[in-house]
């Protein structure tokens, strides 16, 4: 039962996430490096004032995210490793999806008064965000990818179609694992020139084809042996993902594996604590996005043309469903 405190408390951490997300936009991090600084010298190369930046960069010394001694400021060696520029380590993407997320966090009241603003969603790709998102992608994916490519390989993977592919990083972990395997990478183009960055020496870009495109009007190709379907279902809606899951099943050989990895509440959608919590992400970001439970996929697969479904529980509300062409 969530306390009075815990309610408070967590309204109460807006504070705090609203003070880490100005150190990003001010590219404090970045600016500091490893050097120490006055709160006077970190105003003028961000282009702030000093009455508001130096109570910024107190906050952020209570927070232990900077060092303060002797009226300079630091920062702290993760600080530095992760969100300055000139790090080896920076992570571009996760900073960038951070930041993005704050305004678009304070559109939520009027979303679920209004409903999804929909003209956020039309145009055309924009090739800069998507670089950014692709890097946040390969950055949250790293610590999952050999476990899940560890699955996928109990078996032989023949060839490898990984739809929405973004970075490539669960691509890379499987042709590891299999020596065999070929993959298919479809993505948006600005997304597949990541990838390339990526795994551009490693190797494994020789047994990758990148397929620009879009899941809907782009062809797939045929006679993949098992098809690699991540974080792609809580974008669309059912019938979205209908359409995609047949489109799957032509492209694929008989006895074929469709693999899954997503979010998956129960059937009253409020647990996992992170996928109840990921439906109103997927409410935020998406024009048509939802989570879903493992038995509404598995009916839309049956329904598509797969069966002999298995489910695998991952962690932090994730899970793996596997379903066979028939």
């Amino acid at each position: 039962m969530l306390t009075l405190k815990q309610f408070t408390d967590t309204i109460d951490r807006l504070e705090e996430a609203r003070i880490l997300m100005a150190a990003l936009e001010f590219n404090i991090f970045s600016i500091l490096r490893q050097k120490k600084m006055t709160a006077r010298q970190i105003a003028q190369q961000s282009k702030t004032k000093l009455d508001g930046m130096e109570p910024l960069l107190n906050a952020l010394a209570a927070m232990k995210a900077l060092k303060f001694e002797k009226g300079k400021y630091s920062s702290t060696p993760h600080m530095y490793k992760y969100f300055c520029e000139s790090s080896p380590h920076y992570l571009k993407g996760t900073a960038f999806l951070k930041l993005e997320k704050n305004d678009e966090w304070a559109k939520l009241i009027d979303t679920i008064r209004n409903g999804r603003d929909l003209s956020e969603f039309e145009g055309e790709d924009d090739p800069e965000f998507r670089d950014c998102f692709t890097h946040a992608m390969h950055e949250r994916s790293g610590p999952y990818a050999t476990r899940i490519a560890e699955i996928i390989t109990r078996q032989p993977v023949g060839r490898f179609l990984d739809l929405g592919s973004g970075p490539g990083t669960y691509s890379a972990a499987v042709l590891k694992k299999d020596k065999k395997a070929l993959a298919t990478l479809l993505d948006r183009p600005s997304a597949l020139k990541v990838a390339e960055e990526l795994h551009g020496k490693s190797g494994y870009l020789k047994r990758m084809e990148l397929v620009p495109g879009d899941l809907f009007s782009t062809p797939f190709g045929e006679k993949y042996d098992t098809v690699f379907y991540s974080n792609i279902l809580h974008i669309y809606n059912s019938s979205q993902n209908k359409e995609l899951f047949r489109k799957m099943k032509r492209a694929m050989v008989t006895g074929g594996r469709l693999i899954l990895v997503d979010y998956f509440h129960t059937r009253d959608a409020t647990q996992p604590y992170e996928a109840a919590l990921f439906g109103v992400t997927m409410l935020m970001f998406t024009a048509t996005g939802k989570t879903y439970s493992y038995e509404e996929t598995e009916k839309l697969l049956s329904q598509a043309g797969f069966h002999k479904f298995r489910r695998i529980p991952l962690a932090e509300g994730t899970g793996i469903l596997v379903g066979f062409k028939k």
